[in-house]
């Protein structure tokens, strides 16, 4: 057990280092973000590859998609868990790059926050002002209306491995006023990127595309049935194990379990 853990602390290291060496040059780039959005989405999209890559290669992280066949045609508002900084960055490719709902403080981080404006991803407005929340509310229909999807986390915030979904209003406000099909996307990132820690676990991350929510319900209809469907496959996938050893110190379900899935 301890020759496994010393394995994981260096495939870790091994992974830093390369995908530190893997941003250089895209750092070396982002004076050209005024280039056309398209030019900056391909380097963007390579860039995310490059670390899915180093992350399959070094830590043994990979991811499956299931349920793309729910799917319905046009932009759809997807409703998501929200456990680690995983889905923040390779929603991109999976979803197609989706207009986010994100925190303020996204927008202000050195880099990171030119990409995040760039993109085009919405502020969040946690403290209600209702000018502020108005004006993410139409940006979200301009986006929408321009033919891409919406991405919210219902609980604002990462939850980790808790089950809980304290739906905001946000997303139920969303839902009325976009008029689009609600797709609930269910996912155990947190079981190999936990929030709190620096170690990314092997196995394979699994994001479950549920059955989309048609639009018309009404507010309490909605947030129960989409906290029933997400919190429901989100239990089942965070109680996946593949027969994997656990590392020391580490409990089914906790930071630094070993899982994955076939």
């Amino acid at each position: 057990m301890a020759g496994r853990r010393i394995g994981l602390y260096l495939r870790n290291a091994a992974f830093y280092l390369a995908a530190g060496a893997w941003s250089v040059p895209f750092v070396v780039l982002m004076p050209f973000l005024w280039l056309p959005f398209p030019v900056v989405w391909r380097a963007v999209k390579l860039y995310l590859k490059g670390i899915l890559f180093l992350l399959r290669w070094l830590c043994g992280l990979t991811y499956q998609v299931r349920g793309r066949e729910h799917l319905p045609a046009g932009p759809v508002l997807y409703a998501s868990a929200h456990q680690s900084t995983w889905e923040n960055l390779f929603f991109h490719l999976i979803l197609g790059n989706p207009a986010m709902i994100a925190k303020g403080e996204l927008f202000g981080y050195p880099l990171v926050g030119n990409i995040v404006r760039r993109n085009r991803h919405i502020r969040a407005h946690r403290d209600g002002e209702p000018d502020k929340v108005r004006a993410s509310m139409e940006e979200a229909r301009r986006q929408l209306g321009e033919g891409r999807s919406i991405l919210i986390y219902p609980s604002g915030t990462r939850t980790a491995r808790r089950l809980g979904m304290p739906a905001r209003r946000g997303v139920a406000a969303l839902y009325e006023m976009l008029g689009v099909p609600c797709v609930p996307v269910a996912h155990n990132s947190g079981l190999f990127w936990p929030n709190d820690s620096w170690l990314r676990y092997p196995g394979t991350v699994v994001v479950d595309l549920g059955e989309p929510i048609a639009p018309g319900l009404g507010k309490k209809v909605f947030l129960d049935l989409l906290a029933d469907r997400l919190q429901g496959e989100t239990r089942r996938l965070l109680s996946i194990r593949a027969g994997m050893a656990l590392y020391d110190g580490a409990a089914a379900g906790e930071p630094g379990a070993a899982s994955g899935v076939s």
